[in-house]
């Protein structure tokens, strides 16, 4: 083998550089748990200062608004100021290039019955916890009756927060990655997505979901059908939840419900996918970077990060304490 320096030096300066970009979204990510941390903590200090306790129940309109509206502004805010103190380019992270509707409609069905088949991950989570008598279901149903509050729901857990996570992790994070290496930048963004939900139960399904989100945007250059898919993801879970919490359904029929539209939805994705196979055989073919380090290095300078791992215990150990308490 003929050594080159010129090549060494290249691929040094690759890899600081790939440290160098990590340890910004490591920044990034701590940041979005910082502010949410305590900013949540000063608003609830002022609505308790004023004098009003019986709004912050779980599920309330109040406790909605709170919890849904400043975690969206939050993500918003934050990347937004990330993007510009490092000069990004709001074209390349945030891309919503044309999709024909046909072709759009099919991504969506794809997306929403993958989407729904990572409940299953969730649910096998719960289950190892229920063997040892803990219970960390990651959410909890409308405790409220008001129209208003079904509103604030559908607002606040279903709308925000596909327009504001997928601007922060498919947008921000996983476009940073991208040029780097998309099946990196896919990874990466899907575990950072998965440990921002700081629960036990929900890690492994968002992991999935967030391998969902950026596929797609990946195959399209838009974000539009990730906030499509994802809204839909969210919008059926708000709808089982405000069914049988106002007992219009019974949970066994709300469950059956669910059921039949993920049956339906999958048929229509196997039929889907195979015609997209079958039209573009490299479907699953994600685009190689054009670079000469091999994923497994690269794959190593991200997760060898001070910030990303300073991130991922915090969230870690945030999750242990949600799971104990």
């Amino acid at each position: 083998m003929i050594y080159n320096p010129t090549q060494y030096y290249y691929e040094q300066y690759q890899k600081r550089t790939l440290r160098k970009t990590a340890n910004s979204l490591g920044i990034l990510l701590i940041s979005f748990f910082a502010a949410e941390l305590i900013l949540g903590t000063v608003v609830y200090g002022i609505i308790l200062g004023v004098g009003v306790t019986d709004g912050l129940t779980d599920g309330s309109p109040l406790s909605l608004l709170m919890n849904g509206v400043l975690s969206a502004l939050i993500f918003f805010l934050v990347s937004l100021v990330h993007c510009l103190i490092k000069r990004k380019s709001f074209a390349n992270l945030f891309p919503f290039e044309p999709i024909g509707a046909k072709m759009l409609a099919m991504l969506c069905v794809i997306g929403l019955a993958a989407a729904l088949m990572s409940n299953y991950a969730a649910d096998w989570t719960t289950g190892v916890f229920s063997l040892f008598g803990l219970s960390n279901n990651g959410g909890s149903p409308i405790s409220d009756d008001s129209r208003p509050s079904v509103l604030l729901y559908y607002l606040t857990v279903a709308l925000l927060p596909a327009l504001a996570e997928e601007f922060a992790f498919r947008g921000v994070i996983m476009g940073t990655l991208r040029p780097c290496s998309e099946p990196l930048a896919l990874l990466v963004s899907s575990a950072a997505f998965a440990l921002m939900h700081g629960n036990f139960v929900q890690i492994p399904f968002t992991f999935c979901c967030g391998l969902v989100f950026g596929f797609l945007v990946m195959r399209t250059n838009s974000l539009l059908p990730a906030i499509i898919v994802h809204f839909l993801n969210n919008g059926l879970s708000v709808t089982y939840d405000v069914l049988t919490s106002y007992e219009i359904i019974t949970p066994t029929v709300g469950m059956l419900f669910y059921g039949l539209i993920f049956f339906i939805t999958g048929v229509l994705a196997l039929i889907f996918l195979f015609r997209l196979i079958k039209k573009e055989p490299g479907f699953f073919r994600l685009r190689k970077a054009e670079e000469d380090l091999p994923f497994r290095v690269k794959m190593k300078a991200v997760a060898a990060s001070p910030t990303l791992i300073t991130f991922a215990s915090i969230m870690m150990v945030y999750a242990i304490i949600i799971l104990l308490s």
